[in-house]
């Protein structure tokens, strides 16, 4: 039986732990972590700080603790052959949880398949009354892990910055609002103002389908979003005016230029390249983001989109609705999972820092079991961010007659809630909740009637998810 020969790193301010396995030979040799030279870890993660890497142990603690970040491994003792992760046997975990009541660590990473698997075997229902238990998988920094080279592991492991910059780890989710004013170099609120590239779709336009999802308004879920035959200026002055009444008198204000309505990266480059200029070219817009398709980021796309975010910050929305097979035939979303998981991890490699994907909740004969699957899916991907609505049913959409027609039945909005609270359980610290309802036009609006009461909606939902927070787990 081997035995842990190193103590943890950390100190009270810690704010997210890292969790490797058990140490190798040569960490076990040398009494610290990730002793071996090929090993990335202190490369990863002083590059992520934008840091010199450390040479010395004494160096690489400091850095650590001097960015609120504690060490430790799953396994307090065990069988193991050398540095074998696949021969660990009789695992005595580590106690985590004493670890936690000296600290303030909100958020769990877990550097590799193995650690993450013992995690949430020996740790997590024992911590789960006093964190988001939560553990993020992050790819491991071994030199075993050939597939990942040091920038593919800088831009996974980059979602660290998030948890170390939130500031408050006691809501029951993260909501984007929150995460904007934890961001640094920011007002102190962001508004969005919806723009129309007059973008068309493939799924519209013949390449794929001529009918679209079957959910899609005939503004291609931009319904809100301004005239698309102004000039990208007046559509933001447009949008600004809009919402001028809102706007808080005693905090400064700044803006995200969001291109919503239809697919907005399916057109020539240098178009995409004047229109998003005009939208960043503008002082007061902080962030641009783009609402698409997984299949509409080809190679020039993505080289596009990582030039731009060198300007100014680039949010990318995915359509993804569903994992389910079925469910994306009937909606006829014209692309495979594997489509969005790629994408996912192309706009990681370009270091596009919010990935949100857009989940559709109560689609026709899915479960919660499917919905929840949907989730964790996302997140296991890589996606850091969710735009979550209830399946809306609108006029002049193809879904419309099939409910019209008692093919399917829409949640109460307690059902929706329960669904919510269980969904937020299910989230680890560092995902950003953008939305939890949908916006369609009231006008156009058949079902659920209660999604009209935005405001009812928001405050049953947010009571649900504080009452849970404050339930032991």
């Amino acid at each position: 039986m081997q035995t842990h020969p190193i103590d943890p790193i950390y100190d009270s301010n810690s704010k997210i732990l890292i969790l490797g396995s058990f140490p190798s030979v040569i960490s076990r040799q040398e009494c610290f972590y990730y002793a071996h030279p090929q090993n990335r870890f202190f490369k990863v993660i002083s590059s992520i700080l934008n840091v010199c890497e450390p040479q010395s142990n004494e160096d690489k603690k400091k850095m650590l603790l001097s960015n609120n970040i504690a060490l430790w491994d799953v396994i307090g003792a065990c069988n193991i052959t050398g540095s074998q992760d696949s021969s660990i046997t009789d695992v005595v975990a580590n106690d985590i949880g004493a670890l936690l009541d000296k600290t303030n660590i909100g958020a769990i990473y877990c550097n590799g398949t193995t650690a993450y698997n013992l995690y949430n075997k020996y740790i997590k229902k024992k911590i789960m009354h006093r964190i988001n238990a939560n553990a993020v998988l992050l790819p491991s920094t071994s030199p075993a892990n050939a597939a990942f080279s040091l920038a593919d592991l800088i831009n996974s492991w980059g979602r660290i910055k998030t948890a170390l910059k939130r500031r408050d780890f006691n809501a029951p989710y993260y909501s984007l609002s929150e995460y904007a004013y934890d961001l640094d170099d920011m007002p102190d609120k962001l508004y969005r103002l919806s723009l129309d590239g007059g973008f068309t779709c493939p799924n519209r336009d013949g390449t794929l389908s001529d009918k679209g999802c079957i959910f899609c308004s005939a503004g291609g879920s931009g319904d809100f979003a301004a005239d698309k035959n102004l000039p990208i200026s007046k559509q933001l002055l447009e949008q600004k005016k809009l919402i001028g009444g809102k706007l808080p008198k005693t905090k400064s204000v700044g803006y995200i230029a969001y291109f919503q309505a239809n697919t907005g990266t399916y057109d020539a480059i240098e178009r995409l390249r004047k229109l998003y200029m005009q939208a960043i070219d503008e002082d007061d817009v902080c962030i641009l983001s783009i609402a698409t398709r997984p299949d509409c980021l080809s190679k020039e796309v993505l080289e596009l989109l990582g030039e731009m975010n060198k300007i100014k910050p680039v949010w990318v929305e995915l359509g993804l609705q569903t994992v389910s097979k079925k469910s994306a035939e009937y909606i006829n979303r014209q692309y495979e999972l594997g489509v969005y998981k790629s994408a996912v991890t192309n706009l990681k490699k370009i270091g596009i820092t919010q990935i949100v994907t857009h989940v559709i909740l109560g689609l026709p004969r899915e479960s919660k079991k499917n919905m929840l699957q949907t989730i964790k899916c996302a997140i296991d991907c890589g996606s850091n961010a969710l735009k979550l609505s209830m399946l809306h049913i609108l006029n002049n959409t193809a879904i419309a007659d099939d409910y019209r027609q008692g093919k399917f039945s829409l949640m109460s909005l307690d059902e929706y809630k329960e669904l919510l609270c269980d969904i937020f359980k299910t989230l680890p610290p560092d995902v950003v909740v953008h939305r939890f309802t949908g916006d369609g036009n009231k006008r156009d609006l058949i079902a659920p009637l209660w999604a009209a009461d935005k405001k009812r909606v928001l405050n049953t939902i947010n009571k649900a998810a504080w009452d849970m927070a404050k339930l032991p787990s």
